[in-house]
């Protein structure tokens, strides 16, 4: 599964993304920009947002922790 999405980082800056290997906890997401660690970001989603740490960052990817457990309930309706 992967949905399209734009990560916003705390300073207003946004990027385009390819949010990947969603789980209940969290994603990995395709940037082209390398993801400040331990940086709360938003992921838009279009129609909604969800709020995810960054636990990892190297070129092109980033691991994502979500701020909010119940979020990956978004996930669910993505995937419908």
């Amino acid at each position: 599964m992967s949905i399209d999405a734009s990560v916003v980082l705390q300073d207003g800056r946004t990027f385009p993304a390819m949010i990947r290997d969603v789980s209940a906890n969290g994603c990995c997401v395709e940037c082209d920009e390398v993801l400040p660690v331990a940086e709360t970001i938003r992921l838009d989603l279009g129609e909604d947002s969800i709020e995810a740490e960054v636990r990892w960052a190297l070129s092109g990817a980033a691991g994502l922790q979500l701020v909010n457990r119940n979020a990956g309930d978004k996930w669910a309706q993505r995937r419908r």
